[in-house]
């Protein structure tokens, strides 16, 4: 699914949400470990952009197409994750506003999953601040090369940083039967 088939989706649909707060947020459950078969990202779409009410339809399905491709993709280990963003013809400005969105959605999806980050290695600790600090990034830019470079170098930057968090908290561990067992 395509930027713009989301955006036309969530707009027949009257969804308050933007194409890049929508995928920003599931990648970011999907990274923070929400697992294959969990279906709460449907009542955190519908608390967050629906005012409570169950998510239906042609969102649905977009949900659901985009969960199956975020865990493809960044379950491949082939680094083919990619975030949802405006096409390049946009303004930088409006591309930048785009990925402080989807960074602001994945932290709150990422959030959502309640990881103690006390137990995160410092590459993820250091990659969460990070992405908090692009959140608060000026969206203002000229248009020029070296904007457009710093840019698309903050775009691969996060993309990474998604990568990094779901091969340390979006993978199921299982713990051996002997471990499990309490000594008396």
């Amino acid at each position: 699914m395509t930027h713009q088939d989301l955006v036309q989706v969530l707009n027949e649909q009257d969804f308050t949400a933007t194409a890049s707060e929508f995928h920003g947020l599931l990648a970011g459950l999907i990274s923070g470990g929400m697992f294959k078969g969990n279906k709460d990202f449907l009542e955190h779409l519908s608390e967050l952009f629906n005012n409570g009410m169950s998510i239906k339809g042609k969102v649905k399905i977009a949900a659901q197409d985009l969960v199956n491709d975020i865990y493809d993709k960044l379950e491949s280990g082939e680094m083919a994750f990619e975030i949802l963003l405006m096409d390049d013809e946009e303004t930088l400005t409006d591309q930048a506003e785009e990925l402080i969105n989807w960074v602001q959605y994945f932290l709150v999806g990422f959030g959502l999953n309640k990881r103690d980050l006390k137990l995160a290695s410092n590459d993820v600790r250091e990659v969460i601040e990070d992405l908090t600090n692009i959140t608060r990034m000026d969206s203002e830019m000229e248009d020029n090369n070296e904007n457009q470079a710093d840019f698309y170098e903050v775009v691969e930057f996060v993309r990474v940083s998604a990568i990094l968090c779901h091969q340390e908290f979006g993978t199921e561990t299982t713990v051996p039967d002997d471990e499990n067992k309490t000594l008396h």
